[in-house]
């Protein structure tokens, strides 16, 4: 009888803020050694997923050796709170998500400079 994978996430946490544009380290702990996640954006409001283009969630990651997080650039999506949900992890099916976390615009008008601070401050 297969035991079922463990997974929880490091980062996004419940309360975290994440911004349109910027890239960020999702990572966890796993009960098993990670090479293949499949992975999908949900929205918290709508229980709808958002598409890999949309999201900026690859569906299938590729994680590679000795790195237990993927990178992610959050797509256009509406902002709001929303979750990753993890479909299988290396090939395996599973129920497993991330607390909810909320998705911002990047504020208009700003600098490059300033957009840049919002990214690496919200990715800490």
């Amino acid at each position: 009888m297969p035991t079922e994978i463990e997974l929880s996430f490091n980062f996004p946490q419940k309360g975290d803020e994440v911004y349109i544009g910027c890239t960020y380290p999702v990572s966890w702990q796993s009960s098993t050694k990670v090479t293949l996640l499949e992975t999908v954006l949900v929205d918290a409001g709508t229980s709808k997923s958002a598409g890999p283009v949309t999201s900026g969630l690859a569906k299938e990651n590729t994680i590679e050796k000795n790195v237990q997080n993927l990178n992610w650039k959050v797509g256009s999506v509406w902002p709001g709170p929303y979750y990753i949900k993890v479909l299988k992890i290396n090939g395996t099916d599973t129920k497993i998500s991330s607390k909810v976390f909320t998705i911002n615009k990047m504020p208009k008008g700003i600098s490059t400079d300033e957009r840049e601070k919002i990214c690496k401050e919200s990715s800490i």
